[in-house]
């Protein structure tokens, strides 16, 4: 008997034991889960010290998406509190207060007077504290900004330092790609950096030009003003100050001529004016007196433009697989290609091409953005403001056939030193950009049908962009619609 209460009483035992480690396991384990979700609400949600350009989203704060292109070609992404900016802050007024802010008056801002020795667009201002980076909006958007502005200040905190008065070096992008999207300006841009001539900033879109100045991209509650758009190259005009051609035992530099140049690739400047009627000085126009082109010619009068294009079926084709993000089809991109045409035909019925292209709301009523391949009309309106000599227009067919000889044709427009085979050699072996990624291709090639029906939209634009280049390349004849684009290797 005794050796039978004595087994209860072990079984119980164990059996007690073995709860009680179960439970410890069940606490130990939900203290971690708890610990986990206080230490992720702490890093997303503290304040960090004066010297620190995070910040701090309220929970009233109005968060939204910016997407940018950093200086390797890939995005970055955040959400970004617009209620809270200081400097232009405009949260609870009218937004049409938005478009008679001054800073937006580009057409009447003074010119500038660059530096006659740099061949970069530059020149110096007064330096009087080391954060002058406070107010940017483009800090709180992206990690590899936050990075650059905080080292630019320990560099600027030395500088006051030791000089009276310090100065820093401001630089405007010396070129521009300014289009066209899928068109092969996200390889052409790294190429053209990798020149040792060409100093890299660290974001290659910034979208001001197009959308970010009048804050499309923060719903309009919030502008961009120039001086922060002119601080995303301080870092390249840093660079450009200390590596000029006379090298580093030059006691003088302002005496030497800085041959370094910098720039910006946003394939939005070229098409996305569709904030146009708002701005004072297109008021009471039916289609934009005044595009982007505009307004950079007035701030960089001499900026070298780059325009890539590629056979605007196959690009439209493209952008629906880049952009659409489920139940892509060759049957679904048909039905919205079908509709796209229709649309933009029945506008061209009563109003100008020009009025057609350069109106958002027949824009929003596609699913595909047919207008970015007519191509002919914006290039007339900017080859309008800039000279021939300043605009290159390439094609992507020609580039991915011929990559070496077309880089070598963008440094000479560029006016930057030509480089050895070897140099030559290592650049052009880069990995292709952007290529198109698997889940795209198992799509498939579009219906015959509709490679057609965009074959007959695009053709007098194809026509007329000919005409204007005198370059038969630009008609993308039929046979040559096989054409597998480098995005597709």
């Amino acid at each position: 008997m005794t050796d039978g209460l004595t087994s209860q009483l072990s079984l119980w035992a164990k059996s007690w034991l073995g709860r009680i480690k179960m439970r410890r396991t069940i606490v130990v384990f939900s203290a971690f889960i708890v610990a986990f979700f206080l230490f992720m609400t702490y890093s997303i949600f503290r304040i960090k010290g004066p010297d620190s350009y995070s910040v701090k989203a309220p929970p009233s704060g109005h968060l939204s998406m910016i997407h940018l292109l950093n200086a390797e070609g890939y995005y970055e992404s955040s959400d970004v509190n617009v209620t809270e900016r200081n400097g232009t802050l405009l949260n609870g007024t009218n937004l049409r207060e938005i478009w008679s802010h001054p800073q937006l008056d580009i057409l009447h801002t003074d010119k500038i007077n660059f530096l006659s020795n740099f061949k970069n667009p530059c020149w110096y201002e007064e330096l009087q504290e080391p954060n002058v980076y406070q107010f940017n909006k483009y800090i709180v958007i992206s990690r590899n900004i936050r990075t650059t502005m905080t080292e630019l200040m320990k560099h600027w905190a030395e500088r006051i330092s030791k000089e009276k008065p310090a100065r820093r070096l401001r630089c405007l992008p010396y070129f521009l790609i300014v289009g066209q999207p899928k068109c092969g300006t996200t390889d052409v841009y790294r190429k053209i950096v990798k020149h040792p001539d060409v100093i890299n900033p660290p974001i290659k879109e910034l979208h001001w030009w197009s959308r970010n100045r009048q804050g499309r991209r923060l719903n309009y509650t919030d502008i961009i003003p120039l001086s922060d758009y002119i601080d995303m190259f301080d870092m390249a005009a840093y660079r450009i100050e200390n590596r000029h051609a006379h090298g580093p035992e030059v006691t003088n530099p302002d005496a030497s001529y800085h041959h370094k140049v910098t720039g910006e690739a946003s394939a939005s400047i070229l098409w996305e004016n569709d904030d146009w009627f708002h701005f004072k000085e297109n008021t009471g126009f039916t289609e934009p007196k005044y595009t982007s082109a505009d307004y950079i010619r007035h701030v960089i009068p001499n900026v070298k433009v780059i325009i890539c294009v590629r056979n605007p079926t196959d690009r439209l084709y493209s952008d629906y697989l880049y952009f659409t993000k489920t139940n892509k089809s060759a049957e679904d991109f048909h039905n919205a290609v079908s509709y796209a045409v229709e649309v933009y035909k029945n506008c061209t019925e009563r109003h100008s091409v020009r009025y057609c292209v350069y109106n958002r709301t027949i824009a929003y009523m596609s699913r595909v953005r047919l207008r970015l391949g007519m191509y002919s009309v914006y290039i007339k309106d900017w080859l309008q403001v800039f000279p021939k000599s300043q605009v290159l227009i390439l094609s992507l067919e020609d580039y991915a056939k011929h990559t070496r000889k077309i880089l070598n044709q963008v440094y000479k427009f560029l006016d930057i030193s030509g480089l050895d085979s070897d140099q030559m050699r290592s650049i052009v072996k880069l990995k292709v950009a952007n290529k198109r990624k698997k889940g795209d291709r198992s799509v498939g090639l579009m219906l015959n049908e509709t490679r057609q029906l965009l074959n007959e939209f695009y053709e007098p634009y194809n026509q007329e962009l000919a005409d204007i280049m005198d370059d038969d390349q630009f008609l993308w004849e039929p046979e040559e619609n096989d054409y597998e684009s480098m995005e597709d290797k």
